[in-house]
């Protein structure tokens, strides 16, 4: 027990390249940045403990004034004096943050969190840890890693590593893209850690390393995407689309109503993700109706479970998700959830009480480019509402018992799931269906996609690349008049976010 301990030179070292990653030293070729972890399901920023054990001989824990170097799994408690470190036989109280070291090119293993959904697994990390002790009385965990070696977890967490290689390539590269300008942006505004692991910025180690996917990541080291004015660009990526992407300004721009859509984005702009051409005119309801209806559209994304899918909702349960998500949504961005007056015209004002009662329509008002739904219009017995924007709308409709009341069926491709979280895509035409005398039974919504529906589609990658495409091929696909570049060949990597 207890193993070599450190003398004071080392740890003053030690302390101070921790120092230097959090502070945000020059990058590199070796360059280290920094990523909050999250607990299991990606639910909090903050640990009650942390559990560590390594896959070598023994794990080194450093703070300003102490070392701790055990050969047994360590456990890190808040106090509200410190953190308690004990592997069992001994325990330490030590400062904050205190810093957990492998031994070289080892790696560390949380065995306080899960990750990899039905693949359960104990998530290990290169590099090494931060924890800190939050003013919440819990711990902050951040991992230190290299960009190349982060990406070893990111690429088989975005996508599957049966996707052929091409396709990986090109998920490395737009993953690579995203995080070095999220560090450079971090960064610049003095964030304590870069980004997170989840969703929020890149999934990163909810699946185990595999030899496909680091092969991806060697064969494209250090190329991103560069607009044309030499700034990096925004990577976005996502599950699939409906046989065209949006362009982000129809999906996220503009912070009024007054201005969304907001200005495009040149290289983040619809593009048709189908094998052949097919004009569709998105402000004819029917052609969008019948294109969603369509699962023989013939595009790269086609073996998608959601390149095409229809969910079937009783008028009592449409008006139930309707009503209990509302009113949250106009708290959230009051300014895009908007009441019909008097008068004809559109204001923000409170959602009644009763929220929209007895739902009377439902119309699509407004389209983007490749056909996402920018607004919809609810008409009920207390009013006529417009929401705007993708998430907001997805947000809206959740198909869920959890908002229904009874389970609600999404009918994908080749097969059904029940229940689900939100609106699979703002990609959806709708079917109404009115008794004798006028009152709406049943909508059916025909939705296409997952995701917000910007940048890359992974499928539609995967797609192209059993096509036969390369990965530069792939990128320049989804992502118009992008150049690729090694960015380790390019000394200041703060210039490639502008001013």
């Amino acid at each position: 027990m207890g193993g070599l301990i450190l003398n004071r030179r080392i740890i003053v070292l030690l302390v101070l390249a921790a120092l230097a990653a959090l502070c945000g030293t020059a990058l590199s070729r070796n360059d280290e940045f920094r990523v909050a972890i999250k607990t299991d399901d990606f639910l909090d920023l903050y640990h009650d403990k942390a559990v560590i054990s390594t896959d070598g001989k023994t794990v080194t824990l450093v703070d300003f004034s102490h070392n701790f170097v055990s050969e047994s799994q360590v456990t890190l408690l808040p106090t509200a004096d410190g953190i308690l470190v004990t592997d069992g036989s001994r325990e330490l109280l030590m400062g904050t943050p205190v810093w957990v070291y492998p031994e070289h090119t080892c790696r560390l293993t949380l065995d306080s969190i899960k990750r990899g959904d039905a693949w359960e697994f104990n998530p290990s990390y290169r590099g090494f840890l931060e924890v800190n002790l939050a003013e919440n009385g819990k711990l902050l965990i951040i991992n230190t890693v290299k960009v190349e070696e982060y990406l070893y977890g990111v690429v088989p967490s975005e996508m599957p590593s049966g996707a052929p290689l091409a396709a990986l390539c090109a998920q490395a590269v737009a993953s690579r893209t995203f995080v070095v300008r999220k560090i450079v942006e971090a960064r610049a505004a003095g964030r304590l850690y870069h980004v997170d692991d989840s969703i929020f910025a890149q999934v990163y180690n909810n699946r185990r390393e595999d030899a496909q996917a680091r092969q991806a990541v060697d064969l494209t080291r250090g190329i991103v995407m560069l607009d044309q004015d030499h700034l990096l660009v925004g990577a976005y990526f996502h599950s699939t689309s409906w046989g065209f992407t949006a362009a982000s300004h129809e999906v996220w721009g503009g912070s009024t109503r007054e201005s969304f859509p907001g200005n495009p984005v040149p290289y983040l702009v619809s593009r048709s993700i189908l094998t052949t051409d097919w004009d569709v005119a998105w402000d004819s309801e029917g052609e969008a109706l019948a294109f969603l209806k369509n699962k023989a559209v013939p595009g790269y994304e086609a073996n998608s479970p959601w390149f095409r899918w229809q969910i079937n909702f009783a008028r009592s349960e449409l008006e139930a998700t309707i009503n209990a998500n509302l009113a949250a949504i106009y708290q959230s961005q009051p300014q895009f959830v908007q009441t019909r007056q008097s008068d004809g015209s559109y204001v923000s004002v409170p959602i009644p009480k009763s929220g929209i009662g007895k739902l009377k329509d439902l119309r699509i008002v407004e389209r983007g480019s490749g056909g996402n739904v920018m607004t919809l219009e609810i008409a009920g017995s207390n009013g006529t509402f417009r929401v705007s924007k993708e998430y907001n709308i997805r947000s809206l409709i959740r198909p869920s018992r959890q908002y229904t009341n009874a389970d609600i069926v999404i009918h994908r491709m080749n097969d059904r799931i029940v229940n689900y979280s939100m609106l699979p895509s703002a990609c959806v035409a709708l079917e109404i269906t009115r008794d004798a005398s006028g009152e709406i039974t049943e909508v059916t919504i025909y939705g296409g996609g997952h995701g917000h529906g910007v940048g890359m589609s992974q499928w539609g990658a995967r797609g192209m690349a059993e096509a036969g495409l390369g990965y530069e091929e792939i990128l320049h696909a989804f992502y118009l008049g992008i150049a690729l570049e090694d960015i380790y060949s390019i000394g200041d990597w703060q210039s490639l976010i502008g001013q």
